[in-house]
């Protein structure tokens, strides 16, 4: 072994230089042998211990000790250094003046300027008994957590709750003034709080006297609003989505260039409890120059507002009727509503009958947002944000539809909730179908001004405007006025009124679920009357009528499973008779060739059996209707071409209802007493009527196009404007 090769071996141990060691035997023969120029033969155990010293005197990780390094860079010869650390003892600090109630600190912070400093003020509550009246009155809106030994507060908090803390104090000495007399080693809540108020009024007496004759004049500055903003203070707003004056309660500010509000209103819950508070942000401030009124502010406390009793008691009478329309209920809107669709909400005029059902609403749209309810109306926190009404949307695929006994309809205006109770059209019912207390009139006032449901003519998912949502009359007079034959029109009432009851006994098929359904197809040329059938017998049993196109059920077996299971489900919920127009497609005859075609029959088939509903059909093309269907249909009624006899029913009826509406009839109802010769129609120009080749849908046409006409020419309807209508609907149809 060379010198070369030694060093190799020795270098692991110059490494060590700060140590000492003691040299093995085997290390001593190498010396002797590198510095003699001999050769040195090494056994298999020297050779072992060569690889030992290599690695280090000492195994990896063995010594049971600990050492503390700095690791230093050094940038000269661009490696890192371990240096001893040195070892920081901790220092005990021993804060001073902790035995003072509290602490007024006037922080002096340098500037540029060495002459001047920027001062800010704070508060340090060390006293227990403050704190604990801190938590009472200010509470934890502001985020403040009243269970540390020292709570800083900043001198706009006292301030802004100075008045209540005032009344607070008032209750200690109506308190301490009934209980025997304290003891004068223990200080007492009052002199603490005594200390602390008398404190604030000195040390801020020019401000507290600027924000005094401000809110005198009820008016404000920008700087100073944060005295009108408190926690739990009742606001004044706008509703974002319906522009609708409404109450919030403010939970807490944020100041920056604006001042950004959190409230929160009273949002249905549809669990236990009934109610709950759902938060709203949003809500700003702008910054604004100099003193403005107090009621300019697009949000102020409602204390300010200028009538503010008759708003009160108005959102108070808002807030009972929103509560009474929290179910399931059948009602009328003539008004905008509203969609939110991810960019903000969309508007658009509703003039129909709609549902207001929330819980439905949900579940057929899981991804819409909605209120969260977090808190109860005591504010308790719930244990999670709850979006659902009543669970998460769709949970199970169940639904609450709680078989009830049912009776047929009375005489009155009643609507007929599916496999549920009677249920008049100003009640309904909540999930445990019993009716909860009315909330109390502090509530009430943050009731939220929006319910959510169902538009029956557009048949869009929207929310309406409370205010609007209005009741409404049955209307018997179709179902007298439907030209159909007697025994036709005795069956098929008949047929709905029974099936109401064998839904109320719930009869079922041998499989469970099947076979509850009524299915009436009704076929026969356009305009004879077959969707006045449908529409005429829901209006006559009370039922919500559910109208749906053939052209809305989709084109695809998919789209049309998924659109039916929607309607047959919410129709079933709603006790709502479903008319399907022109569904000639879903009928006919399956052949061999259009595959499409028989699996979307197939799957109207399966819904078919498994409705629990009333459905009509009505079809006009039908060449062959497929043996399947023959089975599902319950009663096939084929209308007729209208005969002249039943023409001219149906041109009197018309021509009476231009009548009634008309503009030169008095409204102490003696349009009751009118002819048609009131309108220069006689029995023999009636009698032509009858005679011209059209439907009843024409006819309906014919008489609001000359009612239009006359009123344009400033002349009354009379025969020769129904004429003239005729020529042109011939003209057009000999072309």
């Amino acid at each position: 072994m060379n010198l070369e090769q030694f060093s190799l071996i020795l270098s692991p141990l110059l490494r060590l230089r700060t140590q000492t060691f003691v040299m093995s035997n085997t290390l001593q023969r190498m010396v002797v042998g590198a510095f003699s120029g001999a050769s040195t033969i090494l056994s298999v155990k020297d050779k072992k211990n060569i690889f030992d010293i290599q690695k280090g005197v000492s195994k990896d990780g063995t010594r049971s000790e600990f050492k503390r390094l700095d690791r230093v860079y050094n940038s000269i010869t661009c490696s890192w250094v371990d240096r001893e650390s040195v070892v920081q003892q901790p220092t005990i600090t021993i804060k001073q003046h902790a035995d003072f109630a509290f602490l007024f600190i006037r922080e002096l912070s340098p500037t540029p300027n060495p002459e001047i400093f920027d001062i800010s003020t704070k508060y340090e509550i060390q006293s227990p008994l403050l704190r604990k009246i801190g938590q009472e009155v200010i509470g934890r809106e502001l985020g403040i957590s009243w269970t540390a030994n020292t709570v800083t507060l900043e001198p706009e908090v006292l301030m802004a709750f100075l008045p209540r803390l005032d009344d607070y104090l008032s209750l200690l000495h109506s308190k301490h003034s009934q209980t025997s007399s304290p003891d004068e080693d223990n200080p007492t809540e009052v002199e603490h709080l005594t200390l602390l108020l008398d404190f604030v009024k000195a040390e801020h007496a020019s401000t507290l006297q600027e924000i005094k004759s401000l809110l005198e004049n009820e008016e404000i500055t920008f700087d100073l609003a944060w005295v009108l903003f408190v926690p739990r203070t009742v606001l004044y707003t706008l509703c974002p989505v319906s522009n609708a004056p409404r109450a919030v309660r403010l939970i807490k500010t944020t100041k920056d260039a604006v001042l950004r509000m959190e409230v929160e209103y009273m949002e249905y819950h549809g669990g236990e409890p009934r109610y709950g508070l759902a938060p709203l942000s949003g809500i700003i401030l702008p910054h604004f120059q100099g003193t403005v009124k107090i009621s300019t502010l697009p949000t102020y406390p409602l204390e300010y507002h200028p009538q503010v009793e008759t708003l009160t008691t108005a959102l108070i009478e808002r807030g009972k009727k929103w509560c009474s329309l929290q179910g399931v209920y059948l009602k009328y809107y003539d008004a905008m509503s509203f969609q939110f669709t991810g960019c903000g909400y969309f508007k658009h005029r509703t003039q129909s009958r709609i549902i207001i059902d929330k819980k439905t609403f949900q579940q057929i749209n899981p991804n819409y947002f909605l209120p969260a309810i977090t808190k109860t109306l005591t504010g308790e926190s719930l244990e999670s944000n709850v979006q659902s009404i009543g669970g998460v949307p769709g949970q199970d695929g169940q639904w609450w539809l709680n078989p009830q006994s049912m009776t047929p309809p009375p005489t009155g205006m009643y609507y007929q909730m599916a496999n549920g109770p009677q249920i008049p059209q100003g009640q309904a019912r909540d999930e445990e179908n019993h009716f909860n207390a009315t909330p109390p009139d502090d509530d009430l006032l943050l009731a939220s001004p929006l319910v959510y449901g169902f538009g029956l003519t557009d048949k869009l998912w929207v929310e309406f405007s409370v205010e609007s949502v209005q009741s409404f009359t049955w209307n018997d007079e179709p179902f007298t006025n439907l030209v159909l034959a007697r025994d036709q029109k005795s069956m098929i009432l008949s047929l709905v009124e029974s099936h109401m009851l064998r839904a109320s006994k719930n009869l079922d098929d041998f499989v469970r679920g099947k076979g509850q359904g009524l299915v009436i197809n009704l076929f026969g040329n356009p305009g004879i009357g077959k969707s006045l059938t449908a529409e005429a017998t829901s209006e006559h049993v009370r039922k919500p009528l559910y109208v749906v196109g053939a052209g809305d059920l989709g084109t695809t077996p998919n789209t049309l499973d998924s659109k039916l299971t929607t309607i047959f489900t919410v129709s079933s919920r709603w006790g709502a008779v479903v008319l399907i127009d022109e569904a000639d497609v879903f009928l006919e005859e399956r052949s061999l060739h259009d595959l499409n075609r028989n699996a979307m029959v197939a799957v109207f088939l399966r819904q078919l059996e498994y409705f629990r509903g009333i459905l009509f059909l009505t079809t006009n093309r039908v060449r062959t209707f497929d043996r399947a269907f023959q089975s599902r249909i319950h009663v096939s009624l084929k209308y007729r071409d209208l005969t002249s006899d039943a023409k001219r029913q149906i041109w009197t009826a018309f021509l009476k209802k231009a009548v009634a509406s008309s503009s030169d009839i008095e409204a102490s109802g003696s349009e009751a007493s009118k002819t048609l010769t009131s309108i220069g129609v006689s029995d023999e120009e009636l009698h032509e009527l009858g005679e011209k080749s059209v439907n009843g849908r024409q006819i309906k046409n014919v008489v609001l196009t000359a009612g239009a006409l006359a009123l344009a020419r400033k002349q009354t309807l009379g025969f020769g404007h129904l004429i003239e209508v005729l020529d042109m609907i011939e003209q057009f149809e000999s072309t």
